[in-house]
């Protein structure tokens, strides 16, 4: 494999690949930013990247971050009655899945900005639910349902706006950047912790949930208008679809050119989708509760700053110049040499807990928030923006509730009663994630050999016939 297929460059001169310092990262950023009060769809907002829009749609991954939280901080916390500790951990997942196929569904019919306006709200809902009745189990239910459904729901509408509204070749940084404000909410939820305040954990968590949605929505209603590509792709607009695209990228970019059938494509984002979901449910909540029950609350914690800061130097310095392809390859690599890793370690030590056993797991979160920030990129930038939305709710419907029902059912039947059957159920664990990391490997060498290249390319390639 040569270092050309790692670094492979787009040689339009729209290209971001030629050595060009991402705005995030130079110091040209300081004219970019004036463009802050540019608003998405407006014709002022030509080329630029509409910096408020962008600080909404973050805000609303924040939400993300903090409210898929929700159930882990409530089990991990206690609140949840013990018997029902798989209920906390999975139940708001699999719920939202059914959320994505709900956004999707909007965010193609509604657009972008009325869908991300609308499942902001119904986060809100969930909460005054719980609020209103915090002993009811039949009310934590339905909140946690409600809330899991419009946490991963949301992130549809934030990243397919993303991709109609960030010029080409800096739209990878941004769909990097803004997904790892979700990261941040789920550092945030776990520091009362690192700080001895433990008993405040849950109301930090409902106090973002309450306030972030409130944010989300004052900064979309008033900086967010519709995507222009959407708008015109539909007929809501006079504008054509080329000088919509246009509008967007501005400069003369090279388009997208979809090799791969609908079907692969589809099939390639779901699977690894699934991959890196069970890697963020089960590594972040999930293990630690289960088998490392001394880091349960710190686990989460570092694995939140890690991905941040991971996300911050991936999304800034790296992903306008390596090739989602190459970067597919190297995230699902490492992910599956560092859980043998893991694996293998306690599987030799027979121990739970250590210095060494929380440095691995610290490990775990680099190839973790990868694998997170190339499906960020990926998700959007596959699909037709007609039925945009609807693909990627699809696709995400799938991978969260597949992964749902995954860590439900590993941890469902985990009752041990000795070390020894600890260890076994650990193992039988691992063997199951580590076959799911695998088949997300497995697709990721398959588009990098059937695929196609989406950097810094304009998506108006599946919206504008060639002559």
């Amino acid at each position: 494999m040569t270092r050309d297929h790692f670094l492979e460059k787009n040689q339009s001169s729209g290209s971001a690949s030629n050595g060009e310092a991402s705005p995030l990262a130079s110091s040209n950023a300081k004219g970019v930013t004036r463009a802050a009060s540019a608003k998405v769809g407006s014709a002022t907002a030509t080329g630029r990247i509409p910096w408020l829009a962008i600080t909404a749609l973050a805000m609303g991954m924040l939400v993300y971050g903090v409210a898929e939280s929700y159930g882990p901080v409530a089990t991990i916390s206690s609140l949840v009655p013990q018997q029902y500790y798989y209920v906390g951990l999975s139940l708001s997942f699999i719920a939202g899945g059914f959320g994505a196929l709900l956004a999707g569904f909007l965010t193609d019919k509604m657009g972008r900005r009325n869908s991300f306006l609308f499942v902001a709200a119904m986060i809100l809902v969930g909460v005054v639910i719980f609020l209103t009745a915090p002993t009811n189990i039949y009310a934590l239910v339905i909140s946690f349902i409600l809330v899991g459904m419009a946490a991963i729901g949301l992130e549809t509408p934030i990243l397919t706006a993303i991709a109609e509204v960030v010029p080409a070749k800096w739209r990878g940084n941004l769909e990097v950047i803004v997904q790892n404000f979700g990261n941040l909410g789920v550092a945030i939820v776990f520091i009362p912790v690192l700080l001895g305040f433990s008993a405040a954990q849950e109301e930090t968590a409902y106090a973002l949930l309450f306030i972030a949605p409130l944010v989300a929505m004052v900064l979309g209603y008033w900086a967010v208008k519709e995507s222009v590509p959407w708008s015109a792709v539909t007929g809501k607009s006079n504008v054509n679809v080329d000088q919509a695209w246009q509008m967007v990228d501005q400069q003369a970019t090279e388009k997208v050119s979809p090799k791969a059938s609908l079907t692969f494509r589809l099939l390639m984002i779901t699977v690894i989708g699934i991959a890196q979901d069970v890697a963020f449910t089960w590594i972040t909540y999930d293990m630690g509760f289960l088998y490392f029950t001394d880091y349960s609350s710190l686990i989460p914690l570092i694995g939140g700053l890690t991905m941040v800061v991971v996300g911050v130097l991936f999304g800034v310095f790296f992903a306008h110049k390596v090739s989602r392809r190459s970067a597919a390859l190297i995230a699902y690599g490492s992910l599956v040499a560092l859980w043998g890793l893991l694996w293998g370690y306690v599987a030799l030590t027979g121990s739970f807990a250590g210095l060494a056993l929380l440095a691995i797991v610290t490990l775990l979160f680099l190839p973790t928030e990868l694998t997170w920030g190339v499906r960020a990129m990926l998700e959007p930038e596959l699909f037709p923006t007609g039925k945009r939305g609807t693909f990627v709710s699809v696709a995400r419907a799938i991978v969260w509730i597949v992964a749902g029902v995954v860590t439900l059912i590993l941890s469902m039947f985990y009752y041990p009663s000795t070390p020894a059957q600890a260890m076994g159920l650990f193992n039988v664990s691992s063997a199951v994630v580590m076959a799911v990391f695998l088949l997300g490997l497995i697709l990721s060498v398959a588009w990098y050999f059937k695929g196609f290249e989406t950097a810094a390319k304009s998506l108006s390639g599946y919206d504008i016939k060639k002559a």
